[in-house]
């Protein structure tokens, strides 16, 4: 049985928490507050307090039981502020590094498709890192540290915009008007196929060193898509201004973990992601 130590039960860490756990797998995972301890609990997953300040803050029991795993999974959400970014990576190393001194050999980190900035084509894995946010910045000199470190091999899944119970983008776009880049395809992937993905690195003999962009192989424009989704989901549709002939902005190529691992992605086209 695979031991698995998950760093973050949130929006993505929980639900792969279940479905390892419905695999038969060792899961632990770490929340921040009690109360948030107490609802994994009550789910079945193992959980232990842990705050990242960016100091590990943690019962050294619960600690040992964390790094008791063989893999560490690590799904914290980066920030976006300057500050908060700098205590992220912190955080994030702070807890990588305390791993690899309890001899996990092996982590998975879920990073962002971000680091590769704005740009007009396709993108795939070996395409120049060019971050212009905060968070893709940070994300892409973590992903640069990681793949540094002695001893150990490192899987960086970089998440397109993600999709799922209680969050979809289109939220964020409610009633918003005359919008630029409307005939730019919009990069999504579904929380499911997340989980997917990170279950099926688990399953993989010992390598490292694996990057894979998860997006979703659909990829329709801006000014179709959110509008639909926004009346579908009750809120005021946005409008964009006239889109320039033949722009398609950034268009993330999610196919490598499909050709090199046999993955296929349950939602490949966003306009069938169910809206929850």
């Amino acid at each position: 049985m695979k031991k698995v130590a998950i760093i973050g039960l949130g929006w993505l860490g929980m639900p792969l928490a279940l479905a390892l756990t419905a695999r038969g797998w060792q899961v632990t995972g770490s929340k921040t507050m009690s109360d948030g301890i107490e609802a994994a609990r009550r789910c079945g997953i193992d959980a232990v307090q842990l705050e990242l300040m960016p100091e590990i803050n943690c019962d050294a029991r619960d600690l040992g039981t964390l790094f008791s795993a063989e893999v560490l999974v690590v799904t914290l959400p980066a920030s976006n502020t300057v500050e908060g970014s700098k205590i992220y990576m912190q955080a994030v190393q702070n807890i990588v590094s305390r791993a690899l001194e309890n001899h996990v050999s092996h982590i998975i980190f879920t990073s962002s498709t971000s680091v590769y900035g704005s740009g007009n084509g396709v993108i795939r894995e070996s395409s120049t890192l060019q971050p212009e946010t905060v968070a893709g910045k940070t994300l892409a000199a973590l992903e640069s540290w990681l793949h540094d470190l002695p001893s150990t091999y490192v899987d960086i899944l970089r998440l397109a915009g993600l999709v799922g119970p209680k969050r979809h983008p289109s939220r964020s776009l409610d009633g918003k008007i005359r919008l630029n880049n409307g005939g730019y395809g919009v990069n999504l992937v579904h929380v499911d196929d997340v989980v997917s993905a990170i279950t099926l690195l688990l399953q993989m003999p010992k390598g490292g060193g694996r990057i894979y962009n998860l997006c979703a192989s659909q990829h329709p424009s801006r000014e179709n898509f959110y509008p639909a989704v926004s009346r579908q989901l009750g809120l005021i549709p946005p409008t964009f201004l006239p889109s320039n002939h033949g722009e398609i902005g950034k268009l993330i190529d999610g196919s490598l973990i499909c050709k090199e691992l046999g993955f296929e992605y349950r939602y490949d086209n966003p306009e069938k992601m169910p809206l929850e």
